[in-house]
């Protein structure tokens, strides 16, 4: 069954913020989320295993914070959220 990304106003305000080069980092992505979104993402946050949990898609100088849902196979846009840069010492 293919998966569907909520295409909603607060989603479509969210991506617009973005720098066009990440706008199109994002619009690039969805075809793969509603394919897997698993695949197509990385763990957010307790990265807690379910049928419900989040997930982000690093964008460039930000990340996608996705809802997954398996029961209605939905991909929701939460929030955009500046990358931390990672450190080197680790």
């Amino acid at each position: 069954m293919t998966w569907h990304f909520e295409r909603g106003q607060h989603a479509l305000d969210l991506i617009f913020k973005l720098p066009r080069e990440e706008q199109f980092r994002f619009f690039n992505l969805l075809s793969d989320l509603e394919i897997d979104p698993d695949l197509a993402t990385e763990g957010f946050g307790l990265n807690v295993p379910g049928p419900v949990r989040m997930r982000s898609a690093p964008l460039g100088t930000h990340k996608a914070v996705l809802l997954v849902c398996d029961h209605a196979k939905r991909v929701t846009l939460v929030n955009i959220v500046r990358s931390t840069p990672q450190d080197p010492r680790l």
